[in-house]
């Protein structure tokens, strides 16, 4: 299955200048030349998008959510994954899709449009609905690409894309009818073997992978020599649910890459119990801390749900983001009114366990809009983080923080919604957290989604 969607692959120096740039984006922008991306993209939008690329490492990557105008002259929506090159030159590469093309993909919401397989949720409702039944029996695994980093830094996007497609086709064929395969990430996928039961079917299984994988780019025109690494758990020996499944097997993988990579590891008891206690544990544990990564992939599998299929709960996006954030308490209150109309706070079960739960709360200083809005910078933002607040000029939010002893507040204005609102991210003074610049970029970045599904919820 193919699925057309418009995506624009370019170049940019430091000042934004462009360097490079596909014809169709052209012809998507209405313009013969362009020089600087701040002439097809809104002030504030641009501010926004240069402090995200500011906080960008050399080598690193990220998202942002922004509007370009079209040839039309509206305003469009475009979701960028950013790369800083780490060659010393700080040229900026950028990969464009338009968010509205992506949201009436057809089928967008079973299959990836990349690769034709399936894509993370349904993949994942698959798995988890074969964990619920009494008769489950299968092996479930998680792979990924050994060094795709080095595919794009080397060769390019456009040739790492090629690599994620020629891969992803592989492992459907090699799977075959004895299961079903999905992309969840990048170049991670996830391969549900209901019709696998026996260990040496399984081997015969993998080991055709990754001599298939190996073969292939090993006499590659480009000299890639990439493998592949694999983990795999048997359900439902080794796990009770859906979420050990899940957690198991992705130490797996780990194990996979620690011990080499190009290669694949089934969970043995004899061989692997230690990892799923001692400080191993503590990879999901209540303590668990997110890596850029895995804010990254949320980040990503939020714009899928919520923009490709608009099938995302917003209670459920609240509770991840917090969760991943670290945060204490995040709110949508509506323009004018004090109390929030969604909202989630962190919450300590009696066993010491941290989960999270449905709240509402009241912001007195939302009622006071046009107040409110002069503070706001030209993102429709402000952020405080601060330990003492003898400093501060005085406000309604600083008196706010005071009495709810707040270390950290972030108000946006989502001004798009069918009803305008305001999302505020709150940390305690007791928190260990403070958002980095990269985590503000973020909230922001999801900030704008939401504002995107409210437009037409």
């Amino acid at each position: 299955m193919s699925i057309n969607f418009k995506k624009y692959l370019l170049a940019f120096d430091t000042n934004l200048k462009l360097l490079e740039a596909e014809e169709d984006f052209y012809h998507y922008v209405g313009m013969k030349r362009l020089n600087y991306l701040d002439e097809v993209v809104p002030p504030q939008d641009m501010l926004l998008l240069k402090n995200t690329i500011f906080a960008v490492d050399f080598g690193g990557n990220t998202l942002s959510c922004f509007r370009i105008r079209t040839s039309s002259g509206t305003l469009n929506w475009i979701a960028a994954n950013i790369r800083k090159a780490d060659d010393g030159s700080g040229n900026i590469l950028m990969e464009l899709s338009d968010i509205q093309t992506l949201k009436s993909a057809g089928n967008s919401n079973t299959y990836d449009p990349m690769t034709g397989l399936l894509n993370k949720k349904t993949i994942t409702d698959i798995a988890m609905d074969l964990t619920m039944r009494p008769d489950a029996n299968f092996y479930f695994a998680l792979a990924d690409i050994d060094h795709f980093k080095r595919v794009n830094d080397t060769y390019g996007h456009k040739r790492g894309d090629e690599v994620i497609i020629e891969v992803a086709h592989t492992i459907r064929e090699c799977i075959g009818k004895d299961g079903l395969v999905g992309r969840i990430g990048g170049d991670e996928f996830m391969i549900v073997m209901e019709h696998v039961h026996e260990r040496p079917r399984l081997r015969e299984i993998l080991n055709n992978l990754r001599d298939t994988v190996e073969a292939t780019y090993n006499k590659s025109e480009d000299d890639l020599h990439l493998t592949i690494s694999v983990g795999v758990t048997l359900y439902p020996d080794y796990s009770v649910d859906y979420n050990e499944l899940f957690s198991l097997t992705d130490k797996m993988l780990y194990r996979a890459k620690e011990k080499g990579r190009n290669r694949y590891v089934i969970y043995t008891p004899e061989i692997h119990a230690h990892i799923r206690g001692g400080a191993d544990a503590e990879l999901v544990s209540k303590h668990h801390i997110y890596t850029e990564k895995e804010k990254n992939r949320l980040i990503m599998e939020l714009m899928s749900s919520f923009l490709m299929t608009d099938s995302t709960n917003i209670d459920v996006a609240l509770s991840d983001v917090l969760t991943a954030y670290n945060m204490d308490e995040i709110h949508i209150c509506y323009e004018g009114r004090e109390q929030s109309h969604y909202g989630v706070r962190k919450k300590l079960t009696p066993e010491g366990d941290l989960s999270t739960e449905l709240c509402s709360a009241a912001f007195p200083f939302i009622k006071d809009v046009p107040a409110l809005n002069s503070l706001l910078n030209e993102n429709n933002a402000l952020w405080i983080a601060t330990d003492n607040y003898i400093d501060l000029e005085s406000s309604p939010v600083i008196s706010y923080m005071k009495e709810n002893k707040l270390r950290f507040i972030m108000v946006y204005h989502m001004t798009e919604c069918r009803i305008p609102a305001y999302m505020v991210y709150m940390n305690y003074l007791n928190s260990i957290c403070r958002p980095s610049e990269t985590d503000l970029s973020d909230f922001l970045y999801f900030a704008r989604m939401v504002e995107l599904v409210l437009k037409t919820r």
